[in-house]
């Protein structure tokens, strides 16, 4: 179906355990910092997991970002900065990956 609305772009990331605190800390930076570089994204937030659930039964990380449309966020998914922050500083760490967008209501 065609998606009209505004549209949020749901991702969480698995990281390898031998990533280190400084490799999951480039994750949240680089992904906070993709809101300066593409001007496509109207919000963005982002964490690491708070570690309320046992060990190992949680994700390591989300990110929730927030577009106008789906061709913005299609801007976004193609975007050279975008995808050089995934080659350079995700995937070295990426044990695993889950992502959903849907349409704010």
């Amino acid at each position: 179906r065609a998606m009209t609305g505004r549209i949020r772009h749901v991702v969480m990331f698995q990281f390898v355990e031998s990533a280190t605190a400084a490799q999951r800390s480039a994750v949240k930076e680089g992904l906070a910092a993709l809101r300066g570089s593409i001007p496509a994204i109207k919000a963005i937030s982002c964490n690491h997991d708070a570690g309320f659930a046992p060990p190992g039964s949680n994700f390591d990380f989300c990110a929730c970002v927030d577009f106008d449309s789906a061709e913005d966020y299609k801007v976004y998914q193609t975007h050279p900065v975008h995808q050089q922050l995934i080659a350079d500083t995700i995937k070295p760490i990426l044990k695993a990956r889950s992502a959903v967008q849907f349409e704010l209501e």
